[in-house]
């Protein structure tokens, strides 16, 4: 598991062109949270970790 750093999630966010709200709906958070997320105010847990593993592939796959 990727430990998702504020600017792994920003780098994953800009790559495939997604806004913060975008995101958040993916994650199931709110745009405010991935703000918080992006800043390093807040550091994603073990759940929210592995989601982000898992969209990210799931993106990769669609080759977006």
């Amino acid at each position: 598991m990727k430990k998702w750093t504020s600017k792994d999630l920003k780098t994953l966010r800009k790559k495939y062109k997604l806004s913060q709200k975008a995101l958040g709906d993916l994650l199931g958070v709110s745009e405010q949270y991935v703000y918080y997320l992006e800043r390093g105010a807040r550091e994603p847990g073990k759940s929210l970790r592995l989601l982000l593993d898992c969209v990210e592939e799931k993106i990769k796959k669609k080759g977006r």
